[in-house]
């Protein structure tokens, strides 16, 4: 049973609607009726997160990462220029607490032992990307507007850094449960078919990166953990336990949710951006024309400067590469983690904290790896002849090599990823995206920010800020999460 066939045809109704709740519509579980199942609740739960990630977040994030640039036909994008308002945010929070982490309870509180593992290992995923978009969220009190759970309407903002404390107990008990539970998922599962050693594997690496994330800010504490995991647990390896939502296109009247959504308005708008398209050409990177098709005009691979278009000389289509059907096609699966984000963690892992793998070893398979799911060939070449990772080089060259490769590997597949993983990897001295003189980023032409300056953090919704007296105001664009150095 995929509840996304219910829920994708009437993706243009979806996404037409403004989704702002209040926070006393978001705050309690809509799916209490004695009808709901778990299998059910585990589906819809995929499925609303998917629009969530790939509807919501990827898109402006592609932005916030430079991977597209707004391009000829649309006037400039105020995300381009970096001018918020608090309203662009209700969808995907809505998406993620009123739906996603709603249903995701309610199969932890119904489901089997498996189900509800599963569910709350999908459930810390959600949680860490909230984090690492906002910042300090509702947490321990969210979700409990119900009378049953004390009719808490306006939860409390939570620190962020203690969330994430609790997110890696809650990723430990869920593994070890799966390890030792005799129930099943099901098949209603869209990411594993209720495949239990691929949850073990994700849940695994979801533990991964909540402690790799802070490898900077709290390597103290954190180090000896990762070495640990690293020592004992299973990860993502492999495209068969790629983390992934699926999405058949017309074939299962099931749309991916950034296409059905573009699709629903004027089509596809943005071009290849002119920071990535420079550090591909400068890197010699047969990715290049597999993320994007050569411009009409040219047979090149041409980028546009961010917030550039109205500074063009009438600039026409065809004068432009736009992202390939890697990036944009109805039947996309939304990737929620990859083998090749997690051999980068690995091999960040070993050259920050000396774990069980091989640093050199694992970098290459993560590049390789990406280059043989995208369809690019060359891959051992690249390797041997333009970005050659050296385990005997400065910690700062590599980890300079490793941020700049993870981001090209996150580009049209995990577009969030790669925005947040720009900002960790970005550190002084050599502040390899936002340095004025030599980082990879340009300056929105425009921006209402200063040169050198972009965003770190989103605003909180407006449904938020209207309904919620706990909601902090005066948020600034330009605030860190906690593990942002």
């Amino acid at each position: 049973m995929k509840i996304l066939k219910y829920i994708i045809p009437a993706v243009v109704g979806v996404f037409a609607c403004s989704c702002d709740k209040s926070l006393s519509e978001i705050n309690v579980d809509p799916n209490s009726s004695t009808s709901a199942n778990p299998p059910a609740m585990l589906t819809a739960a995929q499925g609303y997160y998917g629009i969530a990630l790939d509807g919501y977040f990827n898109e402006q994030d592609a932005l916030f990462a430079q991977y597209v640039a707004g391009g000829p036909g649309v006037a400039l994008l105020d995300d381009e220029r970096y001018f918020f308002e608090a309203g662009n945010y209700d969808n995907e929070w809505s998406f993620s607490y009123g739906q996603a982490l709603s249903d995701l309870k309610f199969v932890m509180q119904n489901g089997n032992e498996a189900q509800a593992a599963a569910a709350d290992i999908l459930s810390v995923l959600i949680w860490q990307n909230l984090v690492d978009h906002f910042g300090n969220i509702p947490y321990s009190d969210a979700l409990k507007g119900d009378p049953a759970d004390g009719a808490i309407l306006a939860p409390a903002y939570e620190d962020a850094q203690s969330i994430y404390n609790n997110l890696i107990e809650r990723a430990t008990a869920s593994v070890a449960a799966l390890q030792l539970t005799t129930d099943e998922i099901g098949a209603e599962d869209l990411i594993y078919g209720g495949d239990i050693d691929s949850w073990i594997r994700f849940g695994n690496s979801i533990k991964l990166k909540l402690l790799m994330r802070q490898s900077l800010t709290n390597a103290a504490v954190v180090g000896p953990q990762v070495v640990e995991l690293i020592s004992t647990g299973s990860f993502i390896e492999d495209e068969t336990s790629l983390a992934a939502i699926p999405f058949s296109g017309p074939t299962g009247s099931n749309f991916n949710p950034q296409f059905a959504r573009r699709e629903a308005g004027i089509g596809q708008f943005y071009v290849a951006s002119l920071a990535t398209v420079d550090v591909l050409t400068d890197l010699n990177d047969p990715r290049a024309e597999v993320l994007y098709d050569v411009a009409e005009n040219t047979g090149t691979i041409v980028g546009l400067k961010q917030g550039n278009v109205e500074n063009e000389a009438q600039p026409q289509p065809q004068d432009f590469s736009y992202p390939s059907e890697v990036a944009y096609a109805d039947d996309n699966d939304v990737i929620l983690m990859s083998p090749w984000e997690v051999m980068f963690l690995r091999a960040e892992a070993d050259m920050r904290f000396s774990t069980a793998d091989d640093e050199k070893a694992m970098f290459d398979a993560a590049v390789t790896a990406h280059f043989d799911y995208i369809g690019a060939e060359g891959a051992a070449e690249y390797l041997a002849n333009e970005v050659v990772y050296d385990a005997a080089a400065s910690t700062q060259a590599k980890s300079d090599m490793i941020g700049i490769q993870k981001w090209i590997a996150m580009n049209a597949l995990q577009e969030s990823e790669g925005w947040i993983e720009s900002r960790r990897f970005d550190m002084a001295p050599t502040n390899i995206f936002t340095n004025t003189a030599t980082g990879i980023f340009y300056t929105p032409t425009r921006s209402v920010f200063g040169e050198g300056v972009f965003p770190t953090i989103r605003l909180y919704p407006q449904s938020e800020l209207s309904y919620n007296a706990n909601s902090p105001k005066g948020r600034v664009t330009t605030e860190k999460v906690f593990w942002d150095n």
